[in-house]
C-alpha cells in the first residue's frame, strides 16, 4: 500500500493510540486529517503534524457526513481510514449500588461500534 501522498483519516487522533497512528502515517508521508470529539486537541495534534484537525463526533451521523464532505472538499478523497476512537466505562453490570447504568453502555457502544461503522459508511 502506498501511504506517502495518500490522504488519511484518524479517529480519536487528539491523543493515546490515535495520536500515535496519527504520526506513524504522516512519518510516512501521508496528508492527515485528525478527527477527534476534542477539537481543540485535534487541532493541535494536526498542527503538530502539518495536518489538518476536524472536531467530530463519530457516534453522530451529521458530524460525520459534515467532517467527511470537508476532508473531500479540502484536501482530496481519503483513502486511508484508521479508527482509533474509542471510549471505555469501567463498571460491573451489577455491583454494590445496584445495575450498570444503560445510558453509559448505550454511549460506549455508540462510540466504539457505531461510530466505527458511521466512519467506515461515510469516508
Amino acid at each position: 500500500m502506498q501511504i506517502k501522498g495518500s490522504i488519511a483519516i484518524v479517529t480519536g487522533a487528539a491523543s493515546g493510540l490515535g495520536a500515535a497512528t496519527a504520526e506513524v502515517l504522516a512519518n510516512a508521508g501521508a496528508k492527515l486529517a485528525v478527527f477527534d470529539l476534542n477539537e481543540d486537541g485535534a487541532k493541535a495534534t494536526a498542527q503538530k503534524l502539518g495536518g489538518v484537525g476536524f472536531g467530530v463526533d463519530v457516534s453522530n451521523a451529521a458530524s460525520v457526513e459534515t467532517a467527511i464532505a470537508e476532508v473531500v472538499k479540502t484536501m482530496g478523497r481519503p483513502s486511508i481510514l484508521v479508527n482509533c476512537a474509542g471510549i471505555l466505562q469501567g463498571e460491573r453490570i451489577v455491583g454494590r449500588e445496584g445495575p450498570a447504568d444503560l445510558d453509559a453502555f448505550s454511549r460506549v457502544i455508540s462510540v466504539n461500534l457505531i461510530g466505527t461503522f458511521n466512519m467506515m459508511r461515510v469516508a
